[in-house]
């Protein structure tokens, strides 16, 4: 084993810390780090987050109300197809024996438990406190969505009331009661869409002009009448044709064979779509078995319907023939392909497909948009 000296023993110290000891650039990098000074936090204020929460909770309220908005733009409303309907409630799970009665625009809500709390007192109630209260309650609206039924009535005591179809005529009300109907409901169907009387056109290089002097689209203003409203702009640009358009087209040389007086071009309005079949029953326009519950979908004279009329004519034309006209009965008939079922607004004044069955689309001259500017 080799023995050093003190001066041995020093110098390999010295050696030994040479090679720990930084370098100058190391020095330099240890020096920037330690001298720079930590950056402070700057503190945090809520008025600078303002603007953003505001702006979150407006573009969520225009989202909800658009959610809201369209979804009652999807609802139907079937308020027709319930008058003359009546409800009992079914289930005893409160302190409540409800009938329903929707006559005309009058719904009566009829409750005969009300006021006798001891044969109330005999039952054990499962669901909350019952949301209907008995009364006569003026102009009231049903609207479908699926298989939920909402009974809206406005004005003073006014209330929403939604009904959930669990059966060909079984309900659930919202509080949990159930009703039977006494009849099956009607289905329906609606158009939304179709506008009652036409508007101001503009004309492009697909439309061109006509003059229309008949009666037979007449619904209380000389509607599609040149002579009150101007001439009518036809477009000629349509891919496809939909329930309530008005058409202008040839008509059958069967018809004009019949009555010379009959014009070869001709104005109607789409009813029935290829691959429906339509029928008419008292005067109602049915589809497929469901009842079209529009403004064309029904007998009228110059839009009035037969108790409007029979209110409004003189006596003299009190004749059983106007009974016998509206209401009236078509045998269905199915629309085949490239084909469709037209009527004209004014049933008794014009010719149509009660008269010459389903029109091929190819006779179809175009779709009236409106009157001319």
């Amino acid at each position: 084993m080799k023995h050093l000296s003190d001066e041995n023993i020093s110098k390999e110290l010295e050696q030994l810390g040479e090679a720990f000891r930084p370098s100058s650039v190391q020095k330099e990098k240890m020096h920037r780090y330690i001298s720079t000074q930590t950056r402070p936090k700057k503190p945090f204020h809520v008025r600078k987050l303002l603007p953003t929460l505001l702006s979150v909770i407006v573009l969520f309220s225009v989202g909800f109300g658009l959610y809201i908005g369209l979804g009652e733009s999807e609802s139907a409303n079937v308020t027709s197809s319930w008058d003359q309907l009546a409800m009992q409630q079914l289930s005893h799970t409160s302190a409540t024996n409800y009938t329903l009665i929707f006559d005309g625009s009058t719904l009566t809500i009829e409750d005969y438990y009300i006021n006798n709390p001891e044969l109330a007192a005999m039952f054990t109630f499962k669901f909350k406190e019952p949301l209907l209260v008995a009364g006569t309650y003026e102009n009231y609206t049903v609207k479908q969505k699926g298989d939920t039924f909402t009974i809206k009535v406005s004005g003073e005591g006014g209330f929403t009331y939604k009904l959930e179809k669990k059966g060909p005529r079984i309900f659930v009300g919202e509080d949990g009661i159930e009703f039977h109907t006494w009849r099956y409901l009607e289905e329906v169907i609606n158009d939304m869409t179709t506008p009652e009387r036409l508007d101001i056109a503009t004309q492009s290089e697909h439309t061109f002009l006509i003059e229309w002097g008949s009666d037979t689209m007449d619904r209380g203003d000389h509607d599609f009448e040149t002579h009150e409203h101007g001439k009518l702009v036809v477009s000629t640009d349509f891919s496809e044709l939909k329930r309530g358009q008005p058409v202008y087209y040839h008509m059958p040389p069967s018809e004009i064979a019949k009555n010379s007086a009959i014009p070869e071009m001709y104005i109607g309005r789409v009813v029935g779509l290829p691959g429906e079949t339509v029928e008419i029953k008292g005067g109602q326009v049915y589809i497929d078995g469901k009842k079209l519950d529009t403004f064309y979908g029904k007998a009228t004279v110059r839009g009035m319907g037969e108790e409007e009329y029979f209110r409004t004519a003189p006596k003299r034309n009190l004749a059983q023939s106007w009974r016998d006209y509206f209401n009236m009965d078509v045998a269905a008939v199915t629309v085949q392909e490239n084909t469709v079922y037209l009527l004209v607004d004014h049933w008794w004044r014009g010719t149509d497909s009660r008269d010459f069955g389903p029109l091929p689309i190819e006779k179809i001259e175009g779709i009236i948009l409106g009157y001319e500017k």
